[in-house]
């Protein structure tokens, strides 16, 4: 079973990859574009772009909350 610090290091060593570092740029385009809501014609592509962004989110805030998991541990 892996411990929480190499689960940790794996992650960062994962974000510090140069793809990691080209699937970052891909999705902070997608996210611009979530954001438009001028393309939105209904509460359904409201919800939709809620749902998007939230996994963007995640996705896009992943490296600084291993930092913050790290200096925490």
């Amino acid at each position: 079973m892996k411990t929480d610090e190499q689960f940790l290091n794996d992650r960062l060593e994962m974000t510090g990859s140069d793809g990691w570092l080209d699937l970052i740029n891909d999705l902070e385009t997608i996210e611009s574009g979530v954001k438009n809501i001028d393309t939105m014609n209904s509460e359904k592509d409201l919800w939709e772009a809620k749902g998007q962004l939230r996994i963007l989110n995640f996705i896009l805030s992943l490296e600084n909350v291993t930092h913050l998991a790290v200096e925490q541990s």
